[in-house]
Protein backbone atom coordinates (compact mmCIF):
# COMPACT_ATOMS: atom_id res chain seq x y z
CA UNK A 1 0.00 0.00 0.00
CA UNK A 2 2.53 2.52 1.02
CA UNK A 3 4.83 1.94 -2.64
CA UNK A 4 1.36 3.31 -4.13
CA UNK A 5 1.44 6.38 -2.25
CA UNK A 6 5.03 6.68 -3.07
CA UNK A 7 4.41 6.29 -7.21
CA UNK A 8 1.20 8.36 -6.95
CA UNK A 9 3.47 12.17 -6.60
CA UNK A 10 6.41 10.29 -8.65
CA UNK A 11 3.30 9.86 -11.99
CA UNK A 12 1.95 13.48 -10.75
CA UNK A 13 4.89 14.83 -10.96
CA UNK A 14 6.03 12.95 -14.25
CA UNK A 15 2.42 14.37 -15.86
CA UNK A 16 3.11 17.97 -14.95
CA UNK A 17 6.75 18.10 -16.66
CA UNK A 18 5.60 16.53 -19.95
CA UNK A 19 2.97 18.69 -19.84
CA UNK A 20 4.69 21.70 -19.17
CA UNK A 21 7.18 20.59 -22.42
CA UNK A 22 4.44 19.89 -24.73
CA UNK A 23 2.00 23.16 -25.46
CA UNK A 24 2.67 25.09 -28.69
CA UNK A 25 3.17 23.22 -31.76
CA UNK A 26 5.67 25.66 -33.09
CA UNK A 27 9.27 26.50 -31.28
CA UNK A 28 10.48 29.66 -31.22
CA UNK A 29 12.24 29.64 -33.88
CA UNK A 30 9.39 28.89 -35.74
CA UNK A 31 7.82 32.16 -34.28
CA UNK A 32 10.56 34.69 -35.08
CA UNK A 33 10.50 33.01 -38.89
CA UNK A 34 6.86 33.77 -38.99
CA UNK A 35 7.22 37.12 -37.19
CA UNK A 36 9.59 37.89 -39.94
CA UNK A 37 7.91 36.64 -42.84
CA UNK A 38 4.63 38.89 -41.88
CA UNK A 39 7.89 42.07 -41.58
CA UNK A 40 9.07 41.72 -44.96
CA UNK A 41 5.22 41.22 -45.98
CA UNK A 42 4.07 44.82 -44.01
CA UNK A 43 7.34 46.24 -45.30
CA UNK A 44 6.71 45.73 -49.05
CA UNK A 45 5.85 48.97 -50.72
CA UNK A 46 2.74 48.12 -52.58
CA UNK A 47 2.37 50.93 -55.53
CA UNK A 48 -1.02 49.76 -56.61
CA UNK A 49 -4.12 47.20 -55.18
CA UNK A 50 -6.35 45.70 -58.07
CA UNK A 51 -9.05 43.70 -56.70
CA UNK A 52 -10.64 41.42 -58.98
CA UNK A 53 -14.76 39.40 -58.14
CA UNK A 54 -15.84 36.83 -60.04
CA UNK A 55 -19.35 37.72 -62.05
CA UNK A 56 -22.14 36.68 -59.54
CA UNK A 57 -21.78 32.42 -60.36
CA UNK A 58 -20.58 31.85 -63.48
CA UNK A 59 -17.16 31.43 -64.83
CA UNK A 60 -16.39 34.72 -65.60
CA UNK A 61 -14.04 37.56 -63.79
CA UNK A 62 -16.11 40.66 -63.89
CA UNK A 63 -13.23 43.37 -64.71
CA UNK A 64 -11.68 41.69 -67.75
CA UNK A 65 -8.74 43.96 -68.40
CA UNK A 66 -6.68 45.96 -65.96
CA UNK A 67 -3.55 48.50 -66.44
CA UNK A 68 -0.33 48.65 -64.73
CA UNK A 69 2.57 50.42 -64.63
CA UNK A 70 6.15 48.66 -65.82
CA UNK A 71 7.85 47.36 -62.33
CA UNK A 72 5.19 48.67 -59.99
CA UNK A 73 4.60 46.50 -57.32
CA UNK A 74 1.25 45.32 -57.65
CA UNK A 75 -1.70 43.73 -54.39
CA UNK A 76 -4.47 41.57 -56.22
CA UNK A 77 -7.02 41.07 -54.14
CA UNK A 78 -9.52 38.32 -55.26
CA UNK A 79 -12.89 38.75 -53.54
CA UNK A 80 -14.76 35.26 -54.24
CA UNK A 81 -18.37 37.01 -53.81
CA UNK A 82 -20.14 33.57 -55.58
CA UNK A 83 -22.54 31.88 -53.56
CA UNK A 84 -22.37 28.42 -55.11
CA UNK A 85 -20.06 25.89 -53.74
CA UNK A 86 -18.85 24.64 -57.50
CA UNK A 87 -17.35 28.19 -57.51
CA UNK A 88 -13.88 28.00 -56.52
CA UNK A 89 -11.86 30.49 -57.89
CA UNK A 90 -8.25 31.78 -58.46
CA UNK A 91 -6.34 34.66 -60.52
CA UNK A 92 -2.79 32.80 -62.03
CA UNK A 93 -1.24 35.54 -64.37
CA UNK A 94 1.05 34.47 -67.22
CA UNK A 95 4.23 36.19 -68.70
CA UNK A 96 2.19 36.24 -71.67
CA UNK A 97 -1.39 36.51 -73.25
CA UNK A 98 -1.14 33.59 -75.79
CA UNK A 99 -4.34 32.13 -76.27
CA UNK A 100 -2.62 28.40 -76.54
CA UNK A 101 -0.75 29.28 -73.03
CA UNK A 102 -4.24 29.56 -71.83
CA UNK A 103 -5.11 26.26 -72.66
CA UNK A 104 -1.94 24.80 -72.02
CA UNK A 105 -2.01 26.10 -68.29
CA UNK A 106 -5.41 25.24 -67.44
CA UNK A 107 -4.85 21.69 -68.57
CA UNK A 108 -1.72 21.73 -66.26
CA UNK A 109 -3.88 22.93 -63.71
CA UNK A 110 -5.86 20.37 -63.52
CA UNK A 111 -3.09 17.57 -63.23
CA UNK A 112 -1.67 19.92 -60.83
CA UNK A 113 -4.60 18.94 -58.54
CA UNK A 114 -6.06 21.02 -55.49
CA UNK A 115 -2.57 20.50 -53.41
CA UNK A 116 -0.89 22.72 -55.73
CA UNK A 117 -4.02 25.17 -55.92
CA UNK A 118 -4.60 24.15 -59.73
CA UNK A 119 -1.18 26.04 -60.73
CA UNK A 120 1.13 23.89 -63.18
CA UNK A 121 4.31 22.56 -61.51
CA UNK A 122 5.61 21.46 -64.15
CA UNK A 123 8.61 22.50 -66.65
CA UNK A 124 8.53 24.34 -68.64
CA UNK A 125 4.92 25.91 -68.24
CA UNK A 126 5.27 26.70 -64.42
CA UNK A 127 8.17 29.36 -65.78
CA UNK A 128 4.82 30.86 -67.75
CA UNK A 129 3.20 31.82 -64.60
CA UNK A 130 4.34 35.37 -63.42
CA UNK A 131 2.12 35.00 -59.72
CA UNK A 132 -0.92 33.83 -58.84
CA UNK A 133 -3.25 33.99 -56.00
CA UNK A 134 -4.55 30.41 -53.65
CA UNK A 135 -7.70 28.98 -54.88
CA UNK A 136 -10.36 30.55 -52.85
CA UNK A 137 -13.45 29.18 -51.65
CA UNK A 138 -17.43 30.96 -52.05
CA UNK A 139 -16.82 34.34 -49.83
CA UNK A 140 -13.45 34.33 -49.33
CA UNK A 141 -10.65 36.81 -50.26
CA UNK A 142 -7.15 35.82 -51.39
CA UNK A 143 -4.19 37.83 -52.70
CA UNK A 144 -1.13 37.94 -53.92
CA UNK A 145 1.81 40.59 -54.26
CA UNK A 146 4.53 40.63 -57.52
CA UNK A 147 6.13 43.04 -59.30
CA UNK A 148 5.12 43.75 -62.77
CA UNK A 149 7.78 43.16 -65.62
CA UNK A 150 9.42 46.04 -66.31
CA UNK A 151 8.52 45.88 -70.67
CA UNK A 152 5.20 46.89 -72.14
CA UNK A 153 2.89 44.40 -72.94
CA UNK A 154 -0.57 42.02 -72.35
CA UNK A 155 -0.07 39.53 -69.45
CA UNK A 156 -3.25 36.95 -69.65
CA UNK A 157 -4.91 35.83 -66.35
CA UNK A 158 -6.88 33.04 -65.88
CA UNK A 159 -8.52 30.72 -63.16
CA UNK A 160 -7.03 27.28 -63.41
CA UNK A 161 -10.18 25.81 -61.16
CA UNK A 162 -10.54 22.35 -63.38
CA UNK A 163 -12.74 23.75 -66.33
CA UNK A 164 -12.85 27.32 -65.47
CA UNK A 165 -10.13 28.56 -67.69
CA UNK A 166 -11.57 28.52 -71.09
CA UNK A 167 -14.00 31.35 -70.35
CA UNK A 168 -12.54 32.93 -66.74
CA UNK A 169 -9.68 34.74 -68.44
CA UNK A 170 -8.76 38.82 -68.81
CA UNK A 171 -5.84 40.70 -69.40
CA UNK A 172 -3.54 42.22 -67.68
CA UNK A 173 -1.81 45.91 -69.47
CA UNK A 174 1.96 46.89 -68.72
CA UNK A 175 1.52 50.73 -70.08
CA UNK A 176 3.79 53.81 -68.55
CA UNK A 177 0.22 55.50 -69.53
CA UNK A 178 -0.99 53.52 -66.07
CA UNK A 179 2.15 54.96 -64.06
CA UNK A 180 0.54 56.91 -61.14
Amino acid sequence: MRSRFRIAPLLLMLALAMTACGGSESSPDDASASASASQSEASQTVDRTVTLQPKGNRMKYETTEFSVAPGETVRLVFENTATSPSMQHNVVLLTSNDEALFEEVGEAGTRAGSSNDYVPQEDPLREQVLAYTPMSQPGETVEVTFTVPEESGEHGYLCTFPGHWATMQGTMIVTEDAAA
